[in-house]
C-alpha cells in the first residue's frame, strides 16, 4: 500500500506537484518556483480551470509536473474523497507526489481517497508488465501540523486497511476461499487483539445449528461458524452491538438451480459476511472503546446429492421449525441460525445483519442497500451513518402482514412465500428470529456489492464503521 505522508516543508526535488483548489478562490502556489508559477496562470487562462469538482489540469515544462484539481465550490468530504481516488489515476506513472493541500481536512480525506482509488486485484494475473502496474510509492501531503495531521490519519488508515481486505475477500475464487479457508483467514485476526472461536461440523451440530447445516448438505465443502468479539471496554460486560453476516462463499442455489448468468456473481455471495468480518478488523485497528461481537455462517449451496429438498423440514439454534419451498432462499436461514445463535449464548440485545439476500437488486439498483429494522433509532443512526460514509441505505417497510405470507401448514413458518412474491420477505423471516424487545436492522447490500469496474466495492465496512464510532 501507498506511504502516506504530512509535512510542513516544501517539496523536493523530482515530486509531482498538485495543487487543489475550491471552486472560484485563489490557487494557493507559495511552494512554487518563480517560472513555475508563471506556467501554472497561463494554464488556468488558457483551460479556464475554475476549481470545479474533479477538474484536472496537467501542467508540463518546469522543473516537475504539476497538476490542478478541483475540489469544487463547498467543502464536502465524500466528493474530496472522490477526487482523491480519481487523483490516482492521474499519479499512475509517477513514483512520488506532493499535494498542497488546503487544510488538514482536505489533506486528510484526499489522502484517504487516494489509498481507496490505489486498489487493484490482480493477484491471478500472470501477462501483466512491468508498465502495467502503477509506480507510484509515496504521497505527501502539506499542511501546517504534520505530527498532528499523521495521528489524526491512522484511524483513516485503518479503515482503508480493512476496506482493502473486504474486498480481497470478495474478489477471492469460490475455489480459493472455501468455508474452512474463510474461517482459518478470520482466525488470523487474532492477533489484532480480537478473540475469535470457529466452530466446525461437529460444534454446529452440537449447538442445534439445523439451518447452517441443511444449506451445507449438498456441498463438498464442511460449514463453519465464526465468532468473532471485540472487548474494547474492559468496564462493561454487555456488547454494544452485535453483528451478523451472510457467508455463502457460492451459491448454485442447491435444487433450485440458478442459470450460468445468474451464477456469475455468485462467489460473492458471502459479501455480507466480509464486510462484517472487515468492520471487525476496522474497530481492531482503531482500538474503539466499545464492546462488539460479530457471528458469520459460512457455507456452500451446492447441488450435491444429500442436498435438502422442497417440502423438507429443519430445526433453528432456538427450536424453530423451517419448512424449506425454495432452496435457492438459503441465505436468510443462516442469518436466523446466527441471529438466534447471537442472542441466545451472548445475551446481545442489538444488533445488524447484513447480506446478499438478492431481491432489492431489482428494486434499488446499486445505488441504496435496502435497510429494514423493527428499532425506529438504530434505524435513524444507520441511515445518518450512510449519508456520512457514502453507503446510502433506503428503509423499507416491515410489519405483520408479510410475516403472514410465510406461514407453513406443516411447521412454524416457510423460508419463502408461494403467493406473494415479494422481495421483503426475506427480512419479515429473519424478524421472527428475534427475541422480543431486542434491537435490530438487516441490510441488504445485493445490488452494491460490486463498484463501477465489476469488483468488489467493499460497501458496508464505511457504514459499519461510521455506526460503531458513534455509538
Amino acid at each position: 500500500m501507498l506511504e502516506v505522508l504530512f509535512t510542513a516543508e516544501r517539496p523536493v526535488s523530482g515530486m509531482v506537484k498538485i495543487i487543489p483548489m475550491f471552486e472560484g478562490k485563489t490557487v494557493k502556489a507559495d511552494f512554487l518556483t518563480a517560472d513555475e508559477a508563471k506556467l501554472v496562470k497561463k494554464a488556468i487562462v488558457q483551460s479556464g480551470f475554475n476549481g470545479k469538482a474533479n477538474e484536472f489540469v496537467d501542467i508540463f515544462g518546469g522543473r516537475a509536473k504539476i497538476i490542478l484539481a478541483g475540489l469544487g465550490g463547498k467543502k464536502d468530504d465524500l466528493v474530496i474523497q472522490g477526487i482523491g481516488s480519481n487523483l490516482f489515476g492521474k499519479l499512475f506513472s509517477d513514483e512520488k507526489a506532493y499535494i498542497a493541500a488546503e487544510d488538514e481536512t482536505t489533506a486528510l480525506n484526499m489522502a484517504f481517497g487516494i489509498l481507496l482509488g490505489s486498489y487493484s486485484f490482480d493477484k491471478y494475473k500472470t501477462e501483466k508488465k512491468a508498465e502495467d502496474y502503477p509506480k507510484l510509492e509515496q504521497i505527501t501531503l502539506k499542511v501546517e501540523k504534520a505530527r498532528e495531521t499523521q495521528e489524526a490519519f491512522k484511524p483513516y488508515l485503518a479503515l482503508v486497511t480493512a476496506i482493502r481486505y473486504c474486498k480481497d475477500l470478495c474478489n477471492e475464487p469460490a475455489s480459493y476461499l472455501t468455508p474452512e479457508v474463510f474461517a482459518v483467514d478470520i482466525k488470523r485476526l487474532e492477533y489484532l487483539g480480537l478473540e475469535v472461536d470457529v466452530l466446525d461440523g461437529k460444534d454446529i451440530k452440537t449447538n442445534g445449528l439445523g439451518l447452517i447445516e441443511a444449506v451445507a448438505k449438498g456441498a463438498a465443502s464442511a460449514p463453519r461458524v465464526v465468532v468473532v468479539s471485540w472487548r474494547g471496554n474492559r468496564k462493561e460486560e454487555a456488547y454494544d452491538l452485535g453483528l451478523i453476516g451472510k457467508g455463502v462463499c457460492f451459491d448454485a442455489s442447491g435444487l433450485n438451480l440458478k442459470s450460468g448468468a445468474g451464477m456469475v456473481e455468485m462467489k460473492m455471495d458471502m459479501a455480507g459476511a466480509a464486510a462484517v468480518i472487515a468492520a471487525m478488523k476496522a474497530a481492531a485497528l482503531q482500538r474503539v472503546r466499545k464492546n462488539l461481537i460479530a457471528v458469520v455462517g459460512l457455507v456452500e449451496n451446492m447441488p450435491g446429492a444429500a442436498v435438502m429438498k422442497i417440502g423438507d423440514v429443519y430445526t433453528s439454534a432456538g427450536g424453530k421449525t423451517v419448512e424449506i419451498m425454495n432452496t435457492d432462499a438459503e441465505g436468510r436461514l443462516v442469518l436466523a441460525d446466527c441471529l438466534e445463535y447471537l442472542q441466545k449464548n451472548y445475551k446481545v440485545k442489538k444488533m445488524i445483519a447484513v447480506a446478499t439476500l438478492g431481491a432489492l437488486k431489482n428494486v434499488l439498483g446499486n445505488v441504496y442497500a435496502g435497510l429494514f429494522s423493527n428499532d425506529s433509532s438504530l434505524a435513524k443512526a444507520l441511515l445518518r451513518a450512510g449519508e456520512k460514509s457514502g453507503e446510502r441505505l433506503w428503509e423499507m417497510p416491515l410489519d405483520n402482514q408479510y410475516e403472514k405470507m410465510l406461514n407453513s401448514p406443516i411447521a412454524d413458518i416457510r423460508n419463502v412465500s408461494l403467493n406473494d412474491k415479494v422481495s421483503i420477505v426475506s427480512a419479515a423471516f429473519l424478524s421472527r428470529f428475534i427475541e422480543k424487545g431486542n434491537k435490530w436492522a438487516h441490510i441488504d447490500i445485493s445490488g452494491v456489492r460490486l463498484d463501477k469496474k465489476g469488483i468488489a466495492s467493499g460497501f458496508g465496512v464505511r457504514l459499519l464503521n461510521e455506526l460503531i464510532r458513534g455509538l
